[in-house]
């Protein structure tokens, strides 16, 4: 399973589970790309359901893409990852220290609403922006 919602003209949820077929991945970045190449400040909702490694003629699709897919980096800034495995909750940790522009935060199925909610949240100004933060005491 591959699906791709808009939730908001910013917002997307992407629905993984399963052994992805070649068919399935297609499909999926068939409805991705053209929903991310219209974003800015795009945020992304990944829900990922008992992932198995994918057929090869699905990740023969994902690298036939890797160009449009890399173009995502620059359009979505904020994803939030739902997942009760471990090793899908890790490596998006590690993907978000290493893709630049973009922040990844990871979630475990019963912390949804925290994902959701951490979509929603503003982001912090960054550091030195904060009028605050030089108050003289």
């Amino acid at each position: 399973m591959f699906t791709v919602e808009t939730l908001a003209p910013d917002l997307l949820k992407v629905e993984i589970g399963g052994k992805i077929t070649a068919e399935e991945m297609s499909s999926g970045l068939d409805t991705l790309l053209p929903l991310t190449s219209a974003m800015a400040d795009g945020r992304m909702l990944a829900l990922y359901h008992d992932i198995e490694f994918p057929e090869a003629g699905a990740i023969l699709e994902e690298m036939k893409r890797l160009p449009q897919l890399f173009g995502v980096i620059g359009k979505v800034k904020k994803v939030a990852l739902v997942s009760d495995q471990k090793w899908i909750r890790d490596m998006a940790m590690l993907e978000g220290k290493i893709i630049p522009g973009m922040t990844i935060r990871s979630f475990e199925f019963k912390d949804r609403a925290q994902a959701e909610a951490y979509l929603e949240m503003a982001d912090a100004p960054a550091s030195g922006d904060d009028d605050n933060e030089n108050f003289p005491v």
